[in-house]
């Protein structure tokens, strides 16, 4: 499929139940854009008929598009194709939650955990964007991760409206069908979809929050917070006890009330660091060999054998000596035995504007030397530093330490590691994400 309406599509993004989504450009201006079509699995169709669906896919666009909120995703454009099928025009996230912590379609297995600082603030974001929907009366029904977008200023846009239930109107299928998403929905949702509230969501949103923080799913085993982990103490038990109550009636009643709730939960970082000292005194640390510095193009299995990292393509951090060279331009790691841009790029870049940032620090010789490069995934590892998570976790800015590699990830792709949350993964080569430069100090004894 070259094109949908007058929108050049460039690849397929995803596929739902009800329709597909593509990465496309707005002809002239090259904007890119995300464009939903209609695309129903055989099953639905035949369960709800063609019509029903295409009543069903309007009503999301024009929820959404009657939406302006800064945590709505927005609706710029709605169409019909030459084969009769409506489509409509959103803006283009490169990232969601989903995809940040990892969750698969095995909802059950472990999933990345997000710092809880960085929690705190998606959760109390999401929040505000729920309690603008419920005081327009629309009930999302459908909160859960891959529905969370994070834009490239590490906001969240709220998307995915076909199951929302406006103004009393809503999606409505045969009575076997579920309304939302297992694990996420309310119970009270399972049983009378039609009937429930806000505080559906608020139930989602407290499931979500609990998977951020965790990596898990609540249970009746893991339910407590203090027990597990030292931040936490037994007003964030008491939280998502009020949180994800099986009775409505017993949870927060209004995503602001939830959010008051939230915003007063403290972290207790002196006494996790205390916990994780003695753990590091009781580890030795290994000494490491030099990382991979030459570019691969790899992927999925062999990406995460050649990058040493476990299922969740999570790296548990190096060993490291860093000390900062020439006026504070470039940091050392003694170690690694690598040089390192202390800043790097003020902005966000493209990967092939990467490229770019790193051949005009070398047309410039910036830090005296004129053999920058992007850094391997190995490489990028090799800043991380188990030894400092507690500390330099309330002092960085999360965003810059989405650092783009010179690995690729077939043609379109490649990889960039979250240094935050220490792990790997592939974007569109078009995403934009921060740059470290990186040179070997070998080379640089060597004159090259």
């Amino acid at each position: 499929m070259d094109y949908i309406g007058r929108y050049q599509i460039l690849r397929k993004l995803g596929r739902g139940g009800m329709g597909s989504v593509f990465k496309a450009v707005v002809p002239v201006i090259d904007k890119v854009v995300a464009v939903k079509i209609l695309h129903p699995f055989e099953a639905l169709e035949d369960m709800l008929g063609l019509d029903k669906l295409k009543e069903i896919f309007t009503f999301e666009a024009t929820t959404m598009a009657a939406m302006h909120h800064t945590a709505v995703v927005d609706v710029w454009d709605f169409d019909v194709d030459e084969q009769g099928r409506p489509y409509f025009v959103m803006e283009f996230f490169c990232n969601n939650l989903g995809k940040m912590i990892g969750e698969t379609f095995d909802v059950l297995k472990k999933s990345r955990r997000i710092m809880p600082e960085k929690s705190l603030d998606y959760g109390l974001q999401l929040l505000d964007g729920l309690a603008f929907l419920h005081d327009n009366d629309i009930v999302h029904r459908d909160i859960k991760p891959f529905n969370i977008m994070i834009t490239d200023e590490d906001k969240i846009r709220i998307c995915d409206f076909g199951m929302a239930l406006a103004k009393g109107v809503s999606f409505s299928g045969p009575e076997m069908m579920q309304i939302g998403s297992p694990f996420y929905a309310a119970p009270e949702q399972n049983k009378k979809p039609a009937k429930v509230d806000g505080r559906a969501d608020l139930y989602a949103t407290g499931i979500l929050l609990y998977r951020m923080l965790t990596g898990q799913l609540p249970s009746m085993q893991n339910f407590s917070l203090s027990m597990v982990n030292p931040l936490f103490d037994s007003s964030w038990d008491a939280f998502f006890a009020k949180a994800i109550n099986l009775q409505p009636e017993l949870r927060f009643q209004t995503a602001g009330e939830m959010a008051d709730a939230l915003a007063a939960l403290q972290l207790h970082w002196r006494r996790a660091a205390v916990h994780n000292q003695a753990v590091n005194h009781a580890t030795e640390f290994k000494e490491i060999e030099p990382p991979r510095s030459k570019p691969a193009n790899v992927c999925g299995q062999s990406a995460r054998k050649l990058f040493g990292l476990n299922e969740l393509f999570h790296s548990s951090g190096g060993r490291n000596q860093f000390s900062i060279k020439k006026g504070e331009k470039i940091i050392a790691d003694k170690s690694a035995g690598l040089l390192w841009q202390q800043k790097g790029s003020q902005y966000a870049l493209s990967w092939s504007e990467a490229v770019s940032y790193v051949t005009d620090l070398n047309e410039k010789k910036y830090g005296g030397t004129n053999n920058w490069r992007l850094p391997t995934v190995n490489e990028l590892f090799s800043l991380v530093s188990s030894r400092t998570e507690i500390q330099s976790a309330r002092h960085q800015t999360p965003r810059k330490n989405w650092l783009w590699s010179s690995d690729q990830h077939g043609k379109r792709d490649a990889w960039f590691v979250d240094l935050d949350m220490k792990y790997a993964d592939w974007q569109d080569a078009q995403c934009r994400n921060f740059v470290r430069a990186v040179c070997s100090q070998e080379s640089v004894r060597n004159g090259q």
